[in-house]
């Protein structure tokens, strides 16, 4: 079987390092990225099979990202996390563009899980 691969933005570089590790021992290609910027070009350079993006950027949303992020790939599943999310904040990202939210601190496990949930789920 081949290793999915994953696009993982957040602008905090040791949440990029922790995650991006944390990926790699559950067996996933990652590319990071700490901008939309950054991210927009990575998916317009490699495929992906899934998109884990931080909701809060420098140069924008996650929200704007996963809409970017979409129209290049419309088939990649989205997982957000924030440290900040409200109710109200969480159920507005998925209204517009994405299928999950966790909140930080997110455990190895619940994203594991999280994240296998969505890739089976894409088929």
């Amino acid at each position: 079987m081949t290793k999915a691969h994953v696009l993982h933005v957040d602008d905090d570089p040791d949440i990029r390092l922790l995650i991006s590790a944390s990926l790699q021992d559950f067996g996933y290609v990652v590319a990071t990225a700490g901008t939309n910027a950054e991210g927009v070009e990575l998916a317009q350079q490699f495929k992906f099979d899934l998109a884990i993006l931080d909701v809060r950027l420098p140069d924008g949303s996650g929200i704007e990202l996963c809409q970017k992020i979409h129209k290049i790939q419309p088939d990649i599943p989205t997982l957000y996390y924030s440290a900040y999310a409200s109710d109200e904040e969480q159920e507005e990202a998925l209204s517009v563009c994405g299928q999950a939210y966790l909140k930080k601190p997110v455990s190895a496990v619940e994203l594991e899980q999280t994240i296998e949930g969505l890739l089976q789920s894409k088929g």
